[in-house]
């Protein structure tokens, strides 16, 4: 699956042998170059992935195309 956040193109896929890892990843389109992401962790609200990019936890709502930090407790 093809998404596009914010003029940056993504796309979903799904493990050939996901082994003890998530089901689906997400890749970052640039230009023809594919760049690994993170894996894509499922929560409790469909379609919504928590992932994890440079040492900050994000929330990816396939429902409406959006990516958020999450908001930790101080």
């Amino acid at each position: 699956m093809k998404i596009i956040i914010e003029g940056q193109t993504y796309i979903i896929s799904e493990r050939k042998n996901q082994g003890n890892k998530p089901v689906l990843f997400m890749l970052r389109l640039t230009g023809n170059a594919r760049q690994y992401v993170s894996s894509l962790f499922p929560t409790d609200r469909q379609n919504v992935y928590r992932f994890d990019e440079q040492g900050n936890t994000y929330l990816l709502n396939l429902n409406d195309a959006t990516i958020k930090p999450t908001v930790r407790a101080v």
